[in-house]
């Protein structure tokens, strides 16, 4: 009997035992602690790349932030010089205070051109729009270039400076002359003229004024559209009547504000230039006729 009761517990045992393995193929372990190292591994993978994001990320950040902070320190350099230009050379207009019912409630501003010049001997006039930040000098040079980066008083900046296209003859003197100025994301410079692709703003803004060494003029805007840079709109002396004529039907044509200006042949015209957008070929122009206002 207790022979019988050892051979069955020994059986017992026998089975409980794992089995031997059979041969080479019998040595690689299966199962959950097999797959354990493989997942460690593929984690760890996954935790470099998503750190390495993580620090490309903030990278990135950080160069943004840099430039973003270069070009607020440009916009404030720009700002403050031409600050303080103004309270340099700019004469505000005056407000009328008499009881006089014919008065203009306000007058053409003016411009210190002896103090000016001190700043630039480029300096060739001042533009001002009522109500707009439109405020500042013209200058021009002896080419297209130099103002896109310069400011007025010759400090190089992105806000640059309005200039006058170099191949018009001086004292606005041409048909057409052109004045070029950026349309920078503050809205500083000649941004503004922008918004004349609307009749509510033109009905507020008609008219601008041209101040220059020579005299005082009305731009009276008579035109707005956008135009491809090479276009005739900036086309600057005309053969005959009839050509500059026809020059000025196809602007009031194109125009995205109707007016009450007449230009004929006999008149004086500026384009005011800006662009549309960064990397775009095509330029936003307003077109005024050049009316000098009499003293």
């Amino acid at each position: 009997m207790t022979d019988i009761n050892n051979e069955k517990l020994n059986t017992e045992i026998a089975e409980e035992q794992p089995a031997a393995p059979a041969g080479p193929e019998a040595e690689v372990t299966k199962g959950p602690a097999a797959e354990k190292p493989v997942k460690k591994k593929k984690k760890y993978r996954i935790n470099v790349l998503r750190m390495a994001v993580f620090v490309i990320c903030i990278g990135v950040a950080c160069f943004s932030a840099v430039k973003l902070i270069g070009i607020l320190r440009e916009y404030k350099k720009g700002t403050d010089t031409y600050s303080d230009v103004e309270e340099a050379a700019f004469i505000p207009p005056r407000h009328d205070t008499s009881d006089d019912p014919d008065a203009s409630e306000s007058l053409v501003p003016d411009v210190d051109f002896d103090a000016l010049k001190q700043i630039s001997g480029n300096a060739v006039g001042w533009l001002y729009s009522p109500g707009t930040v439109i405020n500042y000098p013209v200058a021009k040079t002896k080419d297209n270039s130099y103002y896109l980066d310069h400011l007025i008083d010759g400090t190089y900046n992105s806000n640059g400076c309005f200039f006058v296209d170099y191949r018009n003859s001086d004292g606005f003197a041409d048909r057409n002359t052109i004045i070029y100025g950026h349309r920078m994301k503050n809205g500083a410079m000649l941004s503004s003229i922008a918004k004349y692709n609307k009749q509510e703003y033109y009905d507020e803004h008609p008219v601008m004024y041209l101040i220059t060494p020579d005299g005082k003029y009305e731009l009276r805007i008579f035109s707005a559209y956008i135009t491809e840079a090479t276009s005739a709109a900036y086309r600057r002396t005309f053969d005959s009547d009839a050509k500059f004529t026809e020059w000025i039907n196809n602007a009031v044509k194109h125009s995205y504000v109707k007016t009450d200006v007449k230009v004929g042949p006999e008149d004086r015209v500026v384009t005011l230039s800006t662009c549309v957008k960064a990397e775009d070929t095509r330029r936003f122009i307003a077109l005024g006729k050049l009316v000098k206002i009499e003293d």
